[in-house]
């Protein structure tokens, strides 16, 4: 088993919400939101203006997990309103709502990419927002789903032994993300792929970063075994 990969269990359902989430029931109170507010909406010719309206529908939409949905109606808002006393809460919740969107490691980080540009989005046009802490929250956590998307992908190559294709995966982890936990995993495959791509010089240097960087990791030892090997090959 890839060490630390196992996390990708826990990122698959990492900081859900529910409908009695507190973040937001004082905006939720004042709209009137309800389990029938989408329905009581659908023909409401204020919801293509009106902000407490569009909210109210967006609101329903999120509780229903309609998330597909509620982004439109998020967005709406935003578009329309973007000064609106609540438009920061709204910018969380379009985060929030691609964010759900979210399955398995394996599967279109489209919706991730989304949502961390809405929550670097929200600090960025509301840097007073009191949801400064919930963004960074989030933000860190889809940047260790797409980190680990991109491992997925560049394991997959090299197990096809498709070395070149898998070397540039690896290597986008090292500049995109390259504080995630799953650097450690990359530096080692990365080494491998170096190595059976016929590029000794590039495993070595990769071996050295895993050795003097993660000493705790549990590829350490055999990245020193094959470190020794490489220095001790006869050169061509």
């Amino acid at each position: 088993m890839i060490a630390g990969f196992a996390l990708a269990v826990f990122l698959t359902g990492a900081g859900c919400s529910t409908p009695n989430d507190p973040l937001g029931a004082d905006i939720r109170k004042e709209l009137g939101v309800t389990k029938n507010s989408t329905e009581e909406t659908k023909d409401d010719v204020k919801r293509n203006y009106d902000p407490k309206v569009i909210l109210k529908r967006a609101e329903a939409l999120y509780q229903q997990e309609e998330y597909i949905e509620a982004v439109g109606e998020y967005q709406h808002f935003l578009d329309l309103h973007p000064l609106h006393e609540w438009a920061d809460y709204a910018q969380l919740k379009l985060g929030l709502s691609y964010f759900q969107q979210f399955t398995t490691i394996d599967r279109d980080p489209e919706p991730d990419q989304k949502a961390l540009e809405s929550f670097q989005k929200l600090l960025t046009t509301y840097p007073n927002t009191k949801y400064a802490d919930e963004a960074r929250k989030r933000i860190s956590i889809c940047q260790e789903r797409l980190a680990r998307y991109q491992f997925y992908v560049g394991h997959f190559y090299y197990k096809q032994e498709a070395y070149p294709a898998a070397i540039h995966r690896f290597e986008q982890i090292l500049t995109t993300y390259p504080n995630e936990p799953v650097v450690a995993d990359t530096l080692y495959y990365l080494a491998l792929s170096y190595e059976r791509a016929g590029k000794a010089e590039q495993a070595v240097n990769r071996l050295q970063d895993l050795i003097v960087k993660y000493p705790d990791s549990p590829y350490h030892e055999k990245a020193q075994q094959i470190l020794n090997r490489i220095n001790h090959e006869p050169q061509s």
